[in-house]
């Protein structure tokens, strides 16, 4: 996994990319595992002064609903940080 903090007029942008590996689980404790890990990312990057995630590539609207479409990225999501 790679993660890049860039700054835009909005403020700060952290970015998830190249996110690989496995997790041999059934599906539902795979979904709660993966929620739960990007969730620990986000309050990292809130910690730092993040205002905003970004991810893309992986079809991940369906793992994490609480992301909104971004466009110009394949199967890019972002999503304010509070």
């Amino acid at each position: 996994m790679q993660l890049r903090v860039f700054e835009e007029p909005t403020g700060l942008v952290c970015e998830i990319s190249d996110l690989k590996g496995r997790i041999d689980l059934p599906r539902r404790q795979w979904l709660a595992a993966v929620r739960e890990e990007i969730g620990k990312i986000e309050g990292i990057a809130r910690s730092a002064g993040c205002n905003e995630m970004r991810l893309g590539g992986r079809a991940w609207s369906r793992v994490l609903p609480d992301y909104e479409p971004l466009g110009g990225v394949t199967n890019g999501l972002r999503k304010a940080l509070r």
